[in-house]
């Protein structure tokens, strides 16, 4: 199984590391990181780590592409470039010393006019072919309709693709008529997709895990009788809820000294989807249990590290390892938690 990515409307992610941050003040920086963003790119990081590298299908912004382009080259990405008019957008992540409280503002991003679009599903339908997954991750830039993302999956599935969606709350909930073969939304994202509204805020990282179980599982099932294969519900330092047509499992998160959790769900969707391509590698079906296990490995690493998708290959594979030997034991149920503002979600 050959792995793409498509990431719609990619991002500049400038981290800002401070003592604290306190609205209304004039806060002096300690250090500032700017790195090529975007949920594909945090995805593609980690296959990268875990070597097995994905091509990208990018539309970047012609005022912005040298620049961009250089980071990605620098950190060794295989992308494919669809120019279009305009900039690339910047996540402001602040980082704060005194609490490890991260948080994130997103711009919306340069309108994208259809004829562009029509550039960009292209590039991804030269690029597919029978057995293949994509990954469609992240919002779509302004001036889109949700049928964008609709006749995305139509493309991926006359090719004989699978395809993994993590979008915005509307287009989700727009791309279930289609029957995308996995979604794999937040808790918020999730529920918002499910009541017909848009997610502004992430703020259910916190709760309890016995407080958030039942609702992941909810809306996981919920997202499967809509039209999805398989729904895969995140719900933070608690855990994620999995669905598909068989009924639903919970497998907890794996506590970790976190840092930043920004990335974190990238960080899941790529150890997924990493296990899923070794499983037909190997020839075999498809082992679910054992994906979404990789992928909350996956996402624990990513926790322990201030850059989104920089989980280390054999950091993966320890905590897999260990949720393996435990598994069915309650590892992960005692998980450590960290505060997360996330604004404009998801990126």
């Amino acid at each position: 199984m050959r792995t793409l990515i498509v990431n719609p409307n990619p991002i500049f992610d400038r981290t800002i590391t401070i003592v604290e941050l306190v609205p209304g003040a004039v806060i002096r920086a300690l250090d500032v990181e700017l790195t090529a963003g975007g949920k594909g790119i945090n995805v593609a990081r980690v296959l990268r780590a875990l070597g097995r590298p994905a091509p990208m299908v990018i539309p970047v912004g012609a005022d912005d592409r040298a620049r961009y382009e250089s980071l990605l080259a620098g950190e060794g990405a295989e992308f494919n470039v669809v120019e279009v008019p305009g900039g690339v957008r910047t996540a402001s992540i602040y980082l704060e010393e005194r609490s490890n409280r991260v948080t994130v503002v997103n711009d919306a991003g340069t309108e994208m006019a259809m004829s562009d679009w029509a550039r960009v599903r292209d590039a991804v339908r030269g690029r597919v072919t029978s057995g293949d997954l994509v990954l469609c991750m992240g919002s779509f830039p302004p001036g889109l309709p949700t049928s964008a993302l609709g006749e995305l999956i139509d493309d991926v599935h006359t090719a004989g693709g699978q395809i993994l969606v993590d979008s915005a709350p509307q287009w989700l909930a727009a791309s279930l008529t289609h029957r995308p073969d996995i979604v794999t939304p937040n808790l918020d994202e999730a529920e918002a997709a499910i009541e017909g509204e848009a997610a502004h805020l992430m703020d259910s990282g916190d709760l309890a895990v016995e407080a958030v179980r039942p609702r992941a599982e909810r809306a996981a099932r919920t997202l499967c009788d809509r039209g999805a294969a398989h729904a895969l519900v995140t719900a933070g330092s608690a855990g994620v809820a999995a669905a598909d047509a068989s009924g639903v499992t919970w497998e907890p998160a794996y506590p970790v000294q976190a840092v930043s959790t920004v990335g974190a769900g990238d960080s899941f969707v790529a150890g997924l989807s990493f296990a899923l391509a070794q499983s037909s590698d190997d020839g075999g079906q498809a082992d679910w249990g054992s994906a979404v296990r990789f992928g909350v490995a996956a996402a624990a690493a990513s926790c322990e590290l201030v850059r989104a998708g920089g989980a280390k290959d054999q950091r993966i594979r320890e905590i897999f390892a260990d949720l393996s030997e435990h598994h069915g034991f309650g590892a992960g149920a005692n998980v450590s938690r960290v505060h997360v503002t996330a604004g404009m979600v998801p990126t």
